[in-house]
């Protein structure tokens, strides 16, 4: 057995070191992942490894940004984020949520497997993107909590991606380090045939099972998003007002006052909290209807709407019917009378109020509202914030716009409808409202066309899959699809920085003999285990692993341990690769363990406990069915 070199115990230290960051999860992860491509290089430069011509290069370890996985990454994101803008999947996804009131049982499962089935395809998050507000605005319309659908099918789509070499950033991390050792080559479909055979149950326990142990679960709102509208305080003679400084008024209306201006004698004047209110004055408040009617009653006073037409005009606001979730939930225009739409006119609402969910890669991770400048770039105004995870004391005392925010967070916020959608647009997070998905465009069919191309490209070996997909998003840019705009906001620092990063900790655990001692090491410690044991165990590990560390990261080490276990044991390394790749996507357990769990964590009201209790049969459901897959294909019972 090989000795391990110093150099290989720094490295062990090292990623020990790293993982523990990860678990910790107090750095950003590109700061981490960038401290690891300083690190590295540095580290050999200052002390090399050989010597002479023979001394390993340094600059290998930037090797990761110019890697055919990476380039593949990448074009792959631009495509899913061409699928995503032009809504090419959006007429089947809101037809299967309009069946949900009508057939749940079956809409589940049609659900299940069409978002497995688009993910295979297509990257996890945008599939969950799409499907988040039409799911909860079909539970809404059927009066039923969205938490009984939404994690089963996160799940179905984490499955959906392991499925093929394309379906996830890990597996073609995997594949492409495998193909590197010697391993493989592995088509687009190699391994489907196993992942379809062990879905089977486990798309049966997220139909059946599932959402029954979800059934006490109860989502924390029932409204999404709701109609904002401007309405006017008079300060009348003689009223209680007359005299009050704002910061009185808005005490005793439970400090909910939104206002946007104060109008005095044909002039405005800065609304802040030391003006003192005099008769006449005319206070511009903008808030939700029944907002609005409750701080009505809070103050004793009489709102008014404004009507730029008719100043003056006494109708208290009344709360409008609740609009459609979509254009496909009230497809028939209701009768109404010329009274009723008159009404109606008179009563436009001026903004909305809603609920967006902090994606990972939204530039607030790490960073608070005002230093994103969100109300300057946007229009938009923070008017609550709801963590994903129980905050300390301090934080809670914090300034609303000075708190921290971190993924998975819910802001409620309030502004202009396309001031809303310009900022979902650049990435700041997910609106949770059918009302904001993308509407069809004329590009769709251009855009899902090239994606049936550039997979049939993949899958018939004509092109690596790194050449079709850098094609494929050329073609989406040059056939409108997609602007530059589009594309930036597609590719992900973070991904980006991550993939590299964990390609140069691999690349170094490989080349100090680490991970050839580590799998010595562990042969030693199995000996006299079958194959098909030891590739259970190692699947088993990467799973656990990558529930609380990155899946990309786990991969990069996990596949040349596996490779190098596999020629320890002198059995055949592909099973072996496998398990990794497989493993390293059971990510179940924990909301960490993939950024989609992380999306409907927040949107659903789950919690903690609620991804050990439906996650861990899945985890064991679909470990023991892959690992027998495996040992099936393979021949080592």
């Amino acid at each position: 057995m090989a000795e391990l070199s110093d150099h290989g115990l720094v490295m062990l230290l090292f990623t020990a070191a790293v993982f523990a960051t990860f678990i910790v999860d107090r750095l950003p992860i590109a700061t981490v992942c960038l401290a690891i491509l300083a690190a590295l290089p540095i580290g050999f430069a200052l002390f090399p490894l050989g010597s002479g011509s023979e001394a390993v290069d340094p600059l290998r370890f930037y090797a990761g940004f110019g890697h055919p996985a990476l380039i593949a990454i990448c074009s792959l994101m631009v495509l899913g984020q061409g699928i995503v803008v032009t809504g090419a999947l959006e007429p089947v996804a809101r037809k299967l949520a309009s069946f949900t009131d009508q057939r749940p049982g079956l809409a589940l499962l049609a659900i299940l497997c069409g978002a497995g089935l688009a993910s295979s395809v297509i990257n996890d998050t945008p599939v969950v993107v799409l499907l988040i507000p039409l799911l909860l605005a079909a539970a809404r319309r059927a009066k039923t909590s969205a938490s009984a659908v939404l994690l089963p099918m996160n799940y179905a789509v984490l499955i959906g991606g392991m499925s093929t070499t394309i379906g996830t950033s890990t597996n073609l991390i995997v594949v492409a380090l495998a193909a590197g050792l010697g391993v493989g080559p592995f088509s687009l479909f190699s391994f489907s045939p196993l992942v379809l055979a062990a879905a089977l149950p486990g798309l049966a326990y997220l139909w059946l099972i599932a959402p029954r142990l979800l059934a006490s679960r109860q989502g924390p709102q029932e409204h999404l998003s709701d109609d904002a509208f401007d309405a006017e305080l008079h300060v009348e003679p003689d009223s209680w007002l007359e005299g009050k400084q704002l910061s009185e008024v808005f005490e005793k209306a439970g400090h909910r006052l939104q206002a946007m201006s104060l109008q005095r004698g044909g002039r405005a004047v800065t609304p802040l909290p030391s003006v003192t209110l005099r008769a006449g004055d005319r206070l511009v408040l903008r808030d939700t209807a029944q907002n609005l009617k409750d701080i009505e009653s809070a103050l004793k006073a009489k709102l008014h709407d404004v009507d730029e037409t008719t100043s003056g005009t006494e109708r208290p606001p009344a709360t409008p019917a609740e609009p459609p979730a979509s254009a496909a939930d009230d497809p028939v225009p209701s009768e109404k009378t010329p009274s009723a739409e008159d009404d109606e006119k008179r009563r436009v609402p001026s903004a909305v109020v809603a609920q967006l969910v902090v994606m990972p890669e939204s530039p607030l991770v790490g960073r608070s509202i005002r230093s994103e400048r969100i109300a300057e770039r946007y229009g938009i105004f923070l008017v609550g914030l709801r963590p994903r995870t129980t905050m300390s004391a301090d934080w809670q005392k914090q300034n609303l716009a000075d708190r921290r925010v971190s993924a998975g967070d819910i802001l409620l916020v309030q502004g202009e409808t396309d001031a809303i959608r310009a900022a979902q647009r650049d990435g700041v997070g997910l609106l949770l409202d059918s009302r904001f998905a993308v509407p069809r465009q004329d590009k769709a069919m251009f855009a899902l066309t090239t994606l049936v191309i550039v997979v049939a490209l993949a899958a018939t070996k004509s092109l690596p899959i790194s050449m079709a997909a850098l094609g494929g998003a050329l073609a989406l840019l040059l056939g409108g699809c997609l602007s530059w705009k589009d594309v930036t906001q597609a590719l992900s620092v973070r991904v980006v920085l991550l993939v590299a990063a964990s390609l140069a900790l691999g690349d170094a655990l490989q080349v100090t003999g680490a991970t050839e001692w580590l799998a010595g090491q562990l042969a030693q410690a199995l000996q006299g285990m079958g194959p098909a044991t030891v590739v259970m165990l190692l699947m088993g590990l990467m799973g656990l692993l990558t529930n609380f560390v990155s899946n990309n990261a786990a991969a990069a080490i996990g596949t040349p341990l596996g490779v190098a276990l596999a020629r320890s044991l002198g059995a055949e390394a592909e099973p072996f690769v496998l398990a990794v790749l497989f493993g390293c996507n059971l990510c179940f357990l924990t909301p960490m363990g993939y950024q989609t769990n992380l999306l409907v964590m927040n949107a659903a009201g789950y919690r903690f406990a609620d991804f050990l209790k439906v996650g861990t049969p899945l985890f064991l459901i679909m470990w023991a069915g892959l690992s027998g897959m495996l040992a099936w294909r393979y021949g080592m019972f």
